[in-house]
């Protein structure tokens, strides 16, 4: 291999490597991949290179860093295998292809290490002589070597798990001990490291896992570069961030192209896995669509010929005419409302068409009723409204009679036994509808986000009846599509009422 590197290459390592013996080479393509390599891969690797695996297979810290922003690029003193540490050099080979030289530099660590040992010794000897340790880790000391430590508490949330450092106080964000916070609100660059320390994490191994640099404005405008480390000890999990002096503009940048690489795949990765799931999402909604028109489609056949038939009709009472009428009429708008469940990946991203027309105000109530009459029966709930003279809206019949289906049938859910309902129209000024109901009611945590879309858990009603956590957002979106408004006013043990302004 070392035959084939041409002049450039070989002046290179001439120029501007130390001459330390135990020099490893390692040939990639432009992705990473392994292509060759020479020299003692024992001494610094856990295993042989070989070649079709990418070369962070063996060196982690260069997942994504090939190809490199610029070149020559050097990493200095990165931890290999066992207690080894070596300057890692990227340099190009040719367009499609790159070098990485590793150099043993476990010496020079281990001379700068000892040194620091000792004046850290020396400085917590100083500042911590009448202090207690505490667990593993110790507030104290962390603050006296500058680290800000975290304690994970779930994916968003961390606790302030030490003395604030004084480098703290040149941040625009401020923090107390035991204090709960959002660490990527504080830090952008932790969503990026979650993604890395989450890996480590999983492991349940007690060590350490350390972040690259990134950059943080201060207050008076300057920039303080800083890192982290996750840590595993015994079944916990921490973040430690820590100011870095003397850090090389060039590899600020380097490391910044670095997170934005990796930010990216994230994205892409994401992005995806969200086509797959509105693919699928598509394809159900095409099977559920198709599968309803079939036995819709069957009753309305049978409705058609108990309508046409007089002689049979006629054998009625007046009360099952106008329910086989009724039938008729819900099968019609159950076919429809089934078309626009094929197109509801358009409502969903807010551009659905409704198709408006005149109807009766006080015909859709009635149709409510009677759609809602058998579970209002079964609990003992009355229902009215003070809507005398009819009304007429410009609405899309099917889909706001499944607005007032929902909000009724909601509120019947969550009336106790011998309630009451009520839809109440106000047309002083512009038409509004209230859904009222002398239900349970609602806490505030529950209201601020009630229209919100899907509910994560779906409460049970006062009798037992579950719910899909759908029925609000759909309204939502479907009075949104009419371009009316929809606000809730609720309070616990009081009952709800549902405001549909048509004026806005």
């Amino acid at each position: 291999m070392l035959s084939s590197l041409p002049k450039n290459i070989i002046q290179y390592l001439i120029d501007e490597l130390p001459p330390y013996t135990g020099l490893l080479i390692i040939k990639t393509d432009n992705t990473g991949m392994v292509l060759d390599f020479h020299g003692p891969h024992n001494e610094y690797l856990q295993k042989k290179p070989e070649k079709g695996n990418h070369i962070h297979e063996y060196i982690p810290a260069l997942y994504s860093m090939i190809p490199p922003v610029e070149t020559p690029f050097v990493l200095n003193r990165i931890k290999l295998a066992g207690e080894n540490y070596a300057d890692i050099h990227l340099v190009d080979f040719n367009d499609d292809e790159y070098l990485t030289f590793i150099v043993d530099q476990t010496k020079e660590v281990e001379n700068i290490r000892s040194a620091i040992q000792k004046i850290n010794e020396s400085k917590y000897k100083r500042e911590s002589s009448n202090k207690e340790l505490h667990s593993d880790f110790n507030l104290n000391f962390s603050a006296i070597f500058d680290y800000l430590m975290f304690k994970v508490t779930d994916e968003d949330n961390v606790i302030v798990d030490s003395q604030v450092p004084t480098w703290v106080n040149s941040l625009s964000n401020s923090f107390l001990p035991n204090s709960s916070i959002n660490l990527s609100e504080v830090f952008p660059y932790m969503e990026v490291f979650f993604i890395e320390a989450d890996e480590f994490w999983n492991k349940k191994k007690n060590g350490k896992f350390k972040s690259g640099i990134w950059t943080e404005t201060l207050v008076d405008g300057t920039d303080l570069a800083l890192n982290a480390y996750a840590i595993f000890s015994n079944n916990s999990k921490y973040i430690l961030v820590h100011p870095v002096d003397n850090i090389d503009k060039e590899q600020i940048n380097f490391q910044l192209a670095r997170e934005q690489k990796l930010a990216f795949e994230q994205l892409e990765k994401a992005d995806k896995k969200l086509k797959l799931l509105l693919e699928y999402k598509d394809k159900f909604v095409s099977i559920v669509s198709h599968d309803l028109r079939s036995p819709v489609a069957g009753v309305l056949g049978v409705v058609d010929l108990l309508i046409n038939d007089e002689d049979e009709l006629n054998k009625l009472n007046e009360f099952y005419v106008e329910m086989i009428h009724h039938i008729k009429d819900e099968m019609l708008r159950l076919l429809d409302y089934n078309d626009k469940l094929y197109h509801w990946s358009n409502l969903e991203l807010g551009n659905f068409e409704v198709v408006k027309s005149k109807q009766s105000l006080k015909k859709i109530i009635d149709t409510v009723q009677i759609t809602s009459d058998k579970k209002l029966k079964a609990k003992n709930i009355s229902f009215n409204t003070n809507l005398k003279d009819d009304v007429t809206i410009f609405v899309d019949i099917t889909l706001f009679l499944q607005v007032l289906n929902n909000l009724v049938s909601n509120a019947i859910k969550f009336t106790p036994e011998n309630g009451n309902i009520s839809i109440d129209v106000d047309t002083r000024k512009v038409v509004i509808i209230s859904v009222i109901d002398s239900g349970v009611g609602m806490p505030k945590k529950i209201l601020s986000n009630i229209f919100s879309g899907f509910a994560r858990n779906s409460s049970i009603g006062t009798d037992g009846e579950k719910g899909t956590g759908l029925g609000l957002g759909i309204v939502k979106k479907i009075i949104d599509a009419h371009g009316f408004n929809v606000t809730v006013e609720s309070e616990l043990g009081k009952g709800s009422k549902f405001i549909i302004d048509m004026g806005r």
